[in-house]
């Protein structure tokens, strides 16, 4: 996995001269494009399969997390780059005495074969639910030809200047979890899965109900990016926007039409 920062760089400060309005956000399906671009894989995301990417023996699947960061009036304000434990690392709901084990990644939509999930035994949850997301990574090795499965996590966002776009790109390669050293139990709409980490329960993952309001068959993850070996990070100034010329995209326009009209005739 070999990671070319100045592709990365210069694609996503393309996309920043390319958003309509101040204050907007690069779009998850170009940052996908653009990490495949940047680690020398085909993109073939928009589908079903685990892969987003692929290349030789290779597949990534490439998660992105938009962060806002922490503006604060009498002090410095704080984002992913310049405090990574607090966006990035396990978090305690202090009133309640739990902890999760970092951000939150959502791993894909997941079906189970229960005539109802909401009242089934939570341990048969978790395991169909760690079960079948395997399934589909085997199924998209079967569709690409390969044998190996990475993940690539992107964070981005506004620093806390708001005069620069930050991004981190976190990559490693898929690890199953292992359903037999989880505790599964019920936590409102969800079957949430307890690891032991450094000597504290927190929550590693969990699949919410079919028949939820929102986020209906959701499997996540929470991850501690910070305890990632394969990392980087790029901090960009703010560009200047293309500059937008009705008069000359017209044109341009026009200059087209008459160039297709052109060849059309020609054949």
């Amino acid at each position: 996995m070999k990671f070319n920062k100045g592709r990365f760089e210069a694609r996503v400060y393309h996309g920043l001269k390319s958003l309509l309005s101040v204050g907007d956000t690069l779009p998850p399906r170009f940052l996908e494009i653009v990490v495949c671009d940047s680690f020398g894989f085909e993109h073939v995301g928009d589908s079903t399969f685990y892969a987003d990417g692929y290349r030789d023996k290779t597949q990534v699947s490439i998660k992105t997390r938009m962060l806002t960061p922490h503006i604060l009036k009498t002090k410095a304000g704080r984002d992913f780059q310049t405090n990574p434990a607090l966006f990035l690392g396990p978090q305690q709901n202090v009133k309640q005495n739990k902890w999760t084990a970092g951000l939150e990644i959502v791993q894909r939509r997941q079906q189970l074969d229960f005539e109802n999930d909401s009242t089934e035994y939570p341990e048969k949850v978790g395991k169909a639910t760690l079960k079948g997301f395997e399934d589909n990574i085997l199924e998209s090795h079967r569709k690409f030809g390969t044998d190996t499965s990475f993940e690539i996590i992107v964070t981005h966002g506004y620093s806390n200047t708001n005069r620069e776009y930050i991004a981190s790109i976190f990559w490693k390669e898929h690890v199953p979890l292992d359903a037999e050293k989880i505790n599964w139990v019920r936590e409102g709409v969800s079957v949430v899965g307890y690891s032991l980490i450094d000597g504290v329960p927190k929550k590693i993952c969990e699949r919410i109900n079919g028949n939820a309001k929102r986020e209906a068959t959701c499997f996540k993850e929470y991850k501690d990016l910070t305890k990632y070996q394969c990392s980087d990070n790029t901090k960009l100034p703010i560009p200047d926007p293309w500059e937008f010329n009705q008069k000359k995209i017209l044109e341009e326009i026009n200059l087209k039409k008459k160039t297709h009209v052109t060849l059309l005739f020609e054949q």
